[in-house]
């Protein structure tokens, strides 16, 4: 049996380092990107906070006050200056190379203890 590496061990974020964009969802929110605007996402507690209802596109002027408040900074600040605290899901999926695809078959993550 072939063991999946730990894709924390690789976290490369890409909404940071290419042009990986955020999501607008259908419910009106935006967030860092479309992978986590999900069920398994939004269980996150960091997640959680981009659904806040003052975080709602008609709670706010513009989608550029959104992307400058304080939560926005907040991610961004964790995920340059201690990426260890990133979500799983952000982990899944940027936890390979910049130009890889995540593929249906490539989406785990390795917890200490399991093999």
């Amino acid at each position: 049996m072939i063991k999946k590496p730990d894709r924390a061990e690789t976290f490369k974020p890409k909404c940071l380092l290419t042009d990986r964009q955020p999501a607008y969802t259908a419910t009106g929110f935006i967030v860092p990107c479309c992978w986590v605007d999900n069920p398994w996402g939004m269980r996150d507690d960091f997640i959680k906070r981009f659904y806040d209802p003052k975080m709602h596109i008609d709670n706010n002027e513009s989608v550029i006050e959104i992307m400058n408040s304080d939560l926005y900074n907040e991610w961004w600040d964790m995920l340059i200056n201690r990426p260890e605290e990133a979500p799983d899901i952000c982990k899944k999926y940027c936890g390979s190379k910049l130009d890889d695809k995540v593929t249906k078959q490539d989406t785990y993550i390795s917890k200490k203890g399991n093999k």
